[in-house]
C-alpha cells in the first residue's frame, strides 16, 4: 500500500526527534532545494541557526537571525525531506565539499531500499515505499496509479450561484481557475460532473495541459437527478474499486472519509490537507 505523509507529518516527524541533533556540532543547516528547505528551514529556525540551501552555501553565504546574510561556518547539517538511493545527497555534498570541513548528512524519512548508512549519517522516520509526500504529489511517477476528483482538486469548486446547471455553470467549466495541476499525465478522473459535460471538460483539461487514462462521470441528465440519488461518496467508491487505483485524491471531506472506508485504500482530501 502506498505510503503518505503530509506537511503535518514532516513537522512532527522533526519535532519529535529534534533532541537527537548535537547543535554544538554544526555551525548552520543547509536545505537541498526544493524539498529539502522545508525541512531544513524548520530544524533552523526550530534551533536558532543560520540556514542556506546548497548554492549559497557553496558560495560561503548563510541566512542568519532575521535573514541577515554571514559568513558560512565549516560544519554543516545537510537535510533533505527524504532519500532513497542517495544521489541528490551526493550531489549537494560534491557541491559543498570545498566550503565545509564536517557534513552531517540528514533525511527526515530515510532510505528503504539501500543500507541507510550508504546514503546519510541520520534519519528520523524510515518510510517503506511506494510512498508520496504532500509536497510532491503532483509531479509523483506513479500519478498514473490514481483517481483525481475535479472540483476542488484540479480546479476551484463553484460558487452556489455558479452552480445552477445552466448558462452560469458552462461559464464555470469553462474558465474555472486551476488548483492543483499535475506535471505528468495522470490516470482516472472519477468525477460527480454530469456525463452531459464531458465535452466541456475535456476542453479545460486539453487547455491546462492535462492528459489522463479515463474519466468516469455520473450519468444522470441533471443535476437534481442527481441529487436525488444522492450517495456520491459511495459511487466514488465503487468506480474507485473497479478500476483498481491505488490512491484517491478528493475534494470533500466527507466524500473522502467515505471513500477511505468503502475501498481500504489511502485517500486525501485537498480541503484538509490530510488522509481522510
Amino acid at each position: 500500500m502506498l505510503s503518505v505523509r503530509s506537511f503535518a507529518d514532516l513537522n512532527r516527524t522533526i519535532a519529535d526527534n529534534l533532541h537527537r541533533l548535537d547543535r554544538d556540532k554544526f555551525d548552520c543547516v543547509v536545505g537541498i532545494p526544493r524539498s529539502g528547505m522545508i525541512p531544513a528551514a524548520l530544524i533552523a529556525t526550530s534551533l536558532q541557526k543560520p540556514l542556506a540551501d546548497v548554492d549559497g552555501y557553496a558560495r560561503g553565504l548563510v541566512a542568519g537571525r532575521s535573514g541577515v546574510q554571514e559568513r558560512a561556518g565549516q560544519r554543516v547539517l545537510l537535510v533533505d525531506d527524504s532519500a532513497n538511493k542517495g544521489r541528490a545527497m551526493a550531489a549537494a555534498v560534491a557541491r559543498i565539499a570545498h566550503q565545509a570541513s564536517e557534513i552531517t548528512r540528514l533525511a527526515v524519512f530515510g532510505p528503504y531500499q539501500v543500507e541507510p548508512a550508504t546514503v546519510c549519517d541520520m534519519f528520523f522516520e524510515c518510510v517503506h515505499g511506494p510512498r508520496a509526500f504532500q509536497w510532491n504529489m503532483m509531479k509523483h511517477i506513479r500519478l498514473d496509479r490514481w483517481c483525481f476528483d475535479f472540483d476542488g482538486v484540479l480546479c476551484r469548486d463553484p460558487t452556489k450561484e455558479e452552480n445552477d446547471d445552466g448558462p452560469a455553470y458552462e461559464k464555470f467549466l469553462a474558465n474555472a481557475e486551476p488548483l492543483f495541476l499535475p506535471t505528468r499525465p495522470i490516470g482516472h478522473i472519477v468525477t460527480g460532473r454530469l456525463e452531459k459535460y464531458r465535452g466541456a471538460t475535456d476542453a479545460w483539461l486539453k487547455r491546462h495541459g492535462v492528459s489522463y487514462t479515463s474519466m468516469t462521470m455520473m450519468p444522470y441528465s441533471t443535476k437534481a437527478e442527481r441529487l436525488a440519488a444522492g450517495g456520491r461518496g459511495q459511487w466514488k467508491a465503487e468506480q474507485f474499486k473497479r478500476i483498481g487505483a491505488e490512491f484517491f485524491i478528493e475534494s470533500d471531506p466527507k466524500q473522502a472519509g467515505i471513500i477511505a472506508r468503502e475501498s481500504g485504500l489511502p485517500v486525501w482530501c485537498t480541503r484538509t490537507q490530510s488522509l481522510a
